[in-house]
């Protein structure tokens, strides 16, 4: 079998996820690169790949230079899909920059090697993307033999000599719905059935795939927006807490650095209420108001500006004063 798929993230600016449905059988969605960057459109295009229908993978490009950042890199990659259930491959992004350009060989083999095995043992379906040269020359060990690969090679036949699951057959594709060039790939294995065959990707765990994450509707978090000036202290102080326990429940990599539209997840100290909700698709201001504890028409008058004048029409996206 042979599926039709592309590839995602930021560059392809909003896609329109109606017109790409049918077109495609699948997208693989970069969530994120380096230590640690999210892609800035990664929930976005997931959110609009489950609202069609689409299946989606998920994908990490590695900046890391030594076993110690791909752990620091693999962790912050499982920490922010935990909240996903991707029906197609959890991915290692491997190719040239100028941060890993002078990487040794045995250096890079190690490093995917611990990526691998840090996402494998979280329970994902791991696979390893890369190009034609490295896969021949870099990545070319029999240790990393057992991991599925997708391999990059724009050209009107694949030429490598080893098993491989995906082809990255171009980068210069047409697809309605994308403004722009797009990656077009194929993938030869019937990669849903086998996740769930397997049980991998969350497949055990209730998540609620119709939301951008699930917690937001768990009473017990507050989700908190990183604004400049921010510092971890600064918010664990205002929320009661340590920045130690902000910086482990978020999987912080450095608690020095946090920036602006960063989430940062509070475990809700129950003394502490939120000062503010974003609207999701489904509430209505009286179930707001009962979450909270408030009563709905007190709420209103405190987001009359925002709601307007009927206090029974509230959208998905507006951010309520509580």
């Amino acid at each position: 079998m042979e599926k039709k798929g592309i590839d995602i993230s930021h560059h392809q600016g909003d896609i329109d996820f109606e017109k790409l449905k049918g077109n495609i059988d699948f997208a693989m969605v970069r969530t994120s690169y380096g230590s640690f960057y999210e892609d800035r459109k990664y929930k976005q295009n997931i959110q609009g790949l489950q609202r069609v229908g689409i299946p989606y993978g998920l994908y990490h490009f590695s900046y890391a230079t030594n076993v110690s950042d791909a752990k620091k890199e693999a962790k912050g990659f499982i920490n922010l899909i935990k909240n996903y259930n991707p029906t197609y491959p959890v991915v290692i992004d491997i190719e040239s920059s100028d941060r890993t350009n002078n990487v040794s060989k045995d250096t890079l083999i190690n490093i995917v090697k611990t990526i691998c095995n840090e996402i494998e043992e979280a329970g994902y379906y791991v696979m390893i993307y890369a190009n034609l040269d490295y896969l021949n020359n870099k990545l070319n060990e029999s240790s990393l033999d057992k991991y599925d690969k997708w391999l990059a090679q724009w050209s009107n036949k694949p030429t490598y000599n080893k098993t491989f699951g995906m082809w990255q057959y171009s980068s210069k594709g047409s697809i309605p719905g994308i403004k722009g060039n797009v990656d077009l790939n194929i993938a030869y294995k019937d990669y849903p059935s086998i996740i769930k065959e397997k049980k991998l990707n969350n497949y055990n765990n209730n998540v609620d795939n119709n939301n951008d994450n699930n917690e937001e509707n768990n009473t017990n978090i507050i989700n908190y927006v990183v604004k400049k000036g921010d510092t971890l202290i600064k918010i664990a102080t205002k929320y009661k807490t340590t920045y130690q326990v902000l910086e482990s429940y978020n999987n912080i990599l450095n608690p020095n650095k946090i920036y602006p539209g960063q989430i940062i997840k509070i475990p809700w100290n129950l003394e502490i209420k939120p000062t503010s909700y974003v609207v999701k698709k489904g509430d209505s201001l009286s179930s707001i108001a009962k979450k909270y504890g408030v009563n709905w028409k007190t709420l209103y008058e405190k987001n009359k500006s925002v709601i307007g004048k009927n206090p029974n029409v509230i959208k998905p996206g507006q951010v309520l004063n509580i």
